[in-house]
């Protein structure tokens, strides 16, 4: 039989595997984000050299 403690660790699997669910979705729309604002800079600069020269 499993003390105690094992057994309280074993309960918390799901809400630990819950949260670094919830974290994983955050950072993939964090980076869908800044992906879309780069993809959308690049289409502002059109022809422009980078650095801002004219």
């Amino acid at each position: 039989m499993m003390d105690p403690v094992t057994l309280m660790l074993i309960g918390t699997v799901p809400a630990v595997l819950k949260v670094a669910d919830t974290l994983a979705q955050i950072l993939l729309l964090r980076a869908r984000a800044d992906l879309a604002r780069a993809r959308a800079a690049a289409r502002s600069e059109g022809d422009r050299p980078a650095g801002g020269a004219r």
